[in-house]
């Protein structure tokens, strides 16, 4: 595996972002190939081959900076510091109130500006053994052993950013694994009890970027339950059990069959975008999820340490905000978002975002190809 670099420039301001906007782009052998901006830490392209051997982006973009900059949807970012909803846009750590933007009606969504997905990172690519120090200091049991050079994203967010304690120091680590598992790992240090809870927003559609709905795709989830949202989308403390429902996911099931529930938790967001709560076990590399395209024979599995994923169906996909020249549609997409739960800073039944101050956290997605 190896990695190549290049400036990645705004087309409108081509001189504005020399030095700190670069795409670094990891290969691995059989045509895997990843690439990473510095803005938002995001992935702009995920090439992998199908089961004949041909080779197609999987994941949706844009244009270029330009795009990115000026989009909210995300696309391929890294998420935080707080992913997904906070209820309120307030919570309490220690007894002390911190007030959020509220960014999504009464709630936070994601954080605000600035936060991870709309500021610069730095980035280096490091050694394969040295990403191998990193992955084995996180002490996450089993994740495979790296293969090749690195890229390591690093960004302190300041203290009082979007109304969040602490100085939080955090790294990204994404690289290519032995076992054709492409990593994410995030590494995050605060001077003060803070809220730590990143995801990645990819979008993915197996069959290409630009294959357009993936109802016939299919989805497979490790969760025997679900957090269910209030009037505001948001969770609300309340868990319900899949059986008989249609987030039971534990067996690979057609992407199209929640997109056509009428069930509430669906129709209230236009399609599905709700947290499964996974079998997952802390500290281990687990099976998430998993999607497949038939036609291609491409199929993704996820694994996590983290509690929870967000599975959203690219319901507010449309128009003409595309990376290549097809448009991309609603449903063009599914988000595997491994989490921890929405809203759990405000539910003390949930596994706590709350890091210490001067602990290092560690947490682990991968996208394992198979």
């Amino acid at each position: 595996m190896s990695i190549t670099t290049k400036d990645y420039l705004s087309i409108k301001n081509p001189d504005k972002y020399k030095g700190i906007s670069r795409q670094f782009t990891i290969t691995a052998a059989g045509g895997y190939e990843a690439s990473v901006i510095t803005y938002g830490a995001l992935i702009t392209n995920l090439m992998v081959p199908d089961k004949d051997g041909n080779i197609a982006d999987i994941i949706l973009g844009l244009k270029g900076l330009d795009e990115y900059m000026a989009s909210g949807a995300n696309h391929g970012s890294v998420v935080g510091r707080s992913a997904n909803r906070i209820s309120g846009a307030k919570f309490a750590i220690n007894g002390n109130v911190y007030e959020i933007p509220a960014n999504d009606g009464p709630n936070n969504l994601h954080s605000g500006k600035p936060a991870f997905q709309n500021v610069f990172w730095d980035g280096q690519v490091i050694s394969e053994s040295e990403a191998d120090l990193l992955i084995h200091e996180s002490g996450i049991a089993g994740i495979a052993e790296c293969d090749g050079e690195a890229l390591l994203l690093t960004y302190v967010s300041p203290d009082g950013a979007c109304g969040f304690p602490g100085n939080l120091k955090t790294k990204v680590l994404y690289c290519w694994l032995e076992d054709k598992t492409f990593l994410i790992m995030y590494i995050a240090k605060s001077d003060k009890d803070t809220v730590f809870a990143p995801t990645n927003h990819s979008y993915f559609n197996l069959a290409g970027h630009n294959s357009g709905y993936t109802g016939e795709q299919l989805l497979t989830i490790n969760a025997d339950a679900v957090t269910l949202k209030d009037e505001h989308n948001c969770p609300d403390g309340r868990i319900m059990p899949v059986d008989g429902t249609v987030f039971d996911c534990r067996e690979a099931r057609f992407v199209s069959d929640l997109l056509d529930s009428d069930d509430p938790q669906i129709t209230m967001s236009l399609g599905i975008d709700q947290n499964w709560c996974l079998k997952t076990v802390p500290g281990t590399f687990s099976f998430a999820a998993a999607i497949e395209d038939p036609a291609s024979g491409r199929n993704m599995e996820v694994f996590t340490d983290l509690p929870g994923i967000q599975i959203y169906a690219g319901n507010h996909l449309g128009g003409q905000d595309q990376k290549g020249d097809i448009p991309y549609v609603q449903y063009g997409a599914v988000c595997l978002e491994a989490q921890m739960f929405p809203n759990a800073v405000n539910i003390p039944e949930f596994a706590s975002p709350v890091i210490k101050a001067g602990e290092t956290v560690f947490h682990a997605c991968g996208y394992r190809f198979v």
